[in-house]
């Protein structure tokens, strides 16, 4: 079983506070990095699967019965 080491770094962000604070009420989270975490996460995993569904229909085998 191998550990990922996540790092971490602190930047400077310019957010529009009004999505900022509905982002983090989306996620029910208790601050707003947490939130910004999130959010980039489910993006990234969207991206991923939304990138094998095209690899799949590609090959002419999605949505076929």
């Amino acid at each position: 079983m191998s550990v990922e080491k996540t790092q971490i770094a602190e930047k400077t962000l310019l957010l529009d506070l009004e999505k900022l604070e509905r982002l983090r009420k989306l996620f029910k989270t208790d601050n707003y990095s947490k939130a910004v975490q999130q959010a980039i996460d489910e993006t990234l995993a969207y991206s991923e699967a939304l990138a094998a569904a095209r690899r799949i229909q590609k090959r002419g085998t999605f949505g076929q019965n």
